[in-house]
């Protein structure tokens, strides 16, 4: 059970990491889609904190419900990871 939350947790830290990467990128970007890219990078950012902080509840639970949540914030760390790494292909 911990080594699942331990990748969890390093899953979205790497993806908030990866945030801040390209908001700094974006912000010193002269591009015409800049204010879009940054307010959906912040969307992003909600999403990644709000997941992190479900987690840690969870956690501070000792959750019985495991399995289920387990599916369900994998889920929404993927597809957070995955929105994020199609952003990094549009800055390439």
């Amino acid at each position: 059970m911990q080594d699942y939350v331990k990748h969890l947790e390093a899953m979205l830290s790497g993806v908030d990491r990866s945030i801040e990467k390209a908001q700094a990128r974006f912000e010193q970007s002269e591009t015409a889609e800049k204010v879009k890219a940054l307010a959906e990078l912040a969307e992003l950012r909600i999403r990644n904190d709000d997941l992190t902080a479900r987690i840690a509840e969870a956690k501070e639970k000792g959750s019985e419900e495991w399995s289920s949540l387990r599916t369900g914030f994998q889920e929404e760390a993927d597809g957070l990871k995955d929105t994020l790494e199609k952003w990094l292909t549009k800055l390439s």
